[in-house]
């Protein structure tokens, strides 16, 4: 699984089709759970720090941990879509799953540096994306586009 900002890199989509070749699954997401690995459902290895995949990882065979795990993988698959297919695009008066996430990390007070950080997308495209939303809103201003998306059930 990848982030929706994967298919605009042309080494990681070029990498991700060669998967699809060879009969992998790949589906892509706007946000992606911390990075994990888990083997036959038994075996699960995450890393110590997120932040710093350097400082090790904790390999876990306790049920418990296992089962939230892939539970928290199967839930993000479910919601990603297909490499082959094509992202959801903006209705007419809605908003696309990646603007949806956007909003919300913007208004739990993150900075454009942090959501971008978060989405896998440049500080330049968030601010973007911010525009863009900002003008389907009629706002002038970010507050106003926040609580207008509200008024809307965008947020």
């Amino acid at each position: 699984m990848y982030q929706d900002s994967a298919r605009n890199d042309g080494a990681t989509l070029a990498y991700a089709q060669w998967e699809t070749g060879l009969g992998a699954q790949v589906r892509t997401s706007p946000v992606l759970p911390p990075r994990m690995l888990i083997f036959d459902r038994e075996t699960a290895l995450v890393p110590i720090d997120p932040a710093n995949s350097r400082l090790g990882a904790l390999c876990t065979t306790s049920p418990g941990i296992v089962a939230s795990l892939v539970a928290l993988f199967e839930q993000t698959w479910e919601t990603a879509v297909p490499l082959g297919a094509a992202l959801a695009q903006t209705p007419e008066d809605g908003i696309t799953p990646g603007e949806q996430v956007l909003l919300k990390l913007l208004a739990a007070g993150m900075t454009d540096e942090a959501a971008g950080k978060r989405l896998g997308v440049s500080l330049r495209t968030v601010r973007r994306q911010m525009s863009a939303l900002m003008e389907r809103l009629d706002a002038t201003s970010r507050f106003e586009a926040g609580l207008k998306a509200a008024q809307r059930g965008w947020l």
